[in-house]
């Protein structure tokens, strides 16, 4: 057996020409394999820090993926790199936000250019009478408020396949279709995370109002334009940002929120490619500072008929702050229903409550992409199989999972939440099935 030393504090163990995803997965710890290991995706990547001579060479298909991104000797795929010795690794994927961060560094390598012209949906969201409220505050008092406040903010805008460009004082830009999303993809995910920062305010402001007598209000703009997407600043410390009028124009959106008392602000360009699948107030012409024109300005407080993205995350996060009691209660349901079951899971059970808790915070993070995650879905369901899963058996998780929901969300779980959760219980479940019942074309991760 070989150590292998994660950089954050971690040490495993791997059998000698084991690969490093492997040795991960078998000591349960999380590491990001959306295609299922199989070398079509990058998010399993890691630096390798000492140790590169007790690694295998690379395979041609990793070799295919290094030369298209550009990589140094050290950064390689987990999923490819079989392990003969001592060695210290470091994840570079920790979070939705790495992936996208890398992908843009990556995307620039390879492409040799340095800035590119995309079609994009862009948030501006600031916080309603900041100044007046916080002047006599204690300065440690404002920066856990809005560190509180752009947590749960911050969390929504990944889940939904938004970048976050950067926090200016008490305020937040976020630019959603920088992977090529198609326009009404890029507007209603953007969208979807205007609905979802204004839940996750309503959630917070009482508790800051209580402790700190400060009120969580927010104005959110949203526009869709072209935006350049470069590297800004001294060459020693540049960041990725979007730069362009489209970023002006979301900026000056949302400041019209609070003179039309509208929580959420959507231009003509965004509603446009969301046909008949948004409430709105009545619209009004505005003539914003540095546009040519007059804007058409919607106010928005949601969608016409129940998005299930928005309602699983949505009630998710209100689960959040007590996953792991939501892991204890689901197994015991789980057990006390199907004592049958019991027997399949050899591991310890605390073990398990922390992999359910984190595989659950992952589904809901790529519920935006299923296309990406499907191999690493496909992968979990074969390696249920291994473990004595079987078809029959995601009924009953989903019938356990269903009846924890309801105890934990109580009169909040509502029939729209329910469905929206068996709808997508049922996508995960297909394709692990599918992973299980084809294990020959998906290689166990």
């Amino acid at each position: 057996m070989h150590l292998i030393n994660y950089s954050h504090g971690i040490t495993i163990e791997a059998s000698d020409g084991q690969t490093l995803l492997d040795a991960s997965i078998e000591s349960r710890l999380p590491h990001h394999h959306q295609c299922g290991g199989q070398a079509r995706c990058t998010t399993c990547r890691v630096r390798i820090l000492d140790g590169l001579s007790q690694v295998s060479a690379r395979t041609p298909l990793e070799e295919q993926v290094a030369a298209a991104r550009g990589w140094d000797d050290f950064t390689r795929l987990a999923c490819q790199t079989r392990i003969y010795g001592n060695v210290v690794a470091r994840r570079l994927l920790q979070s939705p936000q790495d992936v996208v961060v890398l992908d843009l560094d990556e995307l620039g390598t390879s492409s040799g250019a340095e800035e590119r012209e995309l079609d994009v949906a862009v948030l501006f969201c600031d916080i309603r009478n900041f100044t007046s409220q916080t002047e006599r505050s204690l300065p440690y008092d404002v920066v856990y408020f809005l560190n509180g406040h752009f947590a749960a903010a911050a969390e929504v805008v990944l889940n939904n396949n938004g970048f976050i460009d950067k926090y200016i004082g008490d305020g937040l830009l976020a630019v959603f279709g920088i992977r090529g999303e198609a326009p009404a993809v890029a507007c209603r995910n953007a969208v979807r995370a205007a609905i979802g920062m204004q839940d996750a305010a309503t959630r917070l402001s009482p508790i800051f109002e209580r402790d700190l007598n400060i009120s969580l209000r927010i104005g959110i703009g949203v526009h869709f334009g072209p935006a350049i997407l470069g590297r800004i600043g001294h060459p020693g410390k540049r960041q990725i940002t979007v730069i362009g009028n489209t970023v002006n124009i979301a900026s000056r959106i949302e400041r019209m929120t609070k003179q039309f008392n509208a929580p959420i602000l959507l231009s003509d360009t965004v509603v446009a490619h969301l046909p008949s699948t948004l409430r709105l107030g009545a619209s009004n012409r505005q003539q914003l500072q540095g546009a040519s024109e007059a804007t058409l300005l919607h106010p928005c407080d949601g969608f016409t008929s129940p998005d299930p993205v928005h309602l699983v995350q949505s009630s998710f996060h209100r689960i959040a702050p007590r996953l792991i009691a939501f892991g204890e209660r689901f197994y015991a349901v789980l057990f006390e229903a199907n004592p049958e079951l019991r027997p399949l899971f050899k591991n310890d059970l605390a073990v398990q409550q922390r992999m359910l808790v984190s595989m659950l915070s992952s589904l809901v993070k790529g519920l935006n992409r299923i296309a990406d995650i499907k191999g690493g879905v496909q992968a979990l369901g074969q390696r249920h199989c291994r473990y004595g899963a079987n078809a029959n058996h995601y009924n009953k998780v989903a019938t356990a999972l269903l009846l924890t929901m309801a105890e934990f969300l109580g009169d909040e779980f509502s029939l729209d939440i329910r469905a929206a959760w068996i709808a997508v219980f049922g996508t995960i479940a297909d394709l692990m099935i599918e992973g299980a019942q084809t294990g020959e074309a998906v290689p166990a991760a």
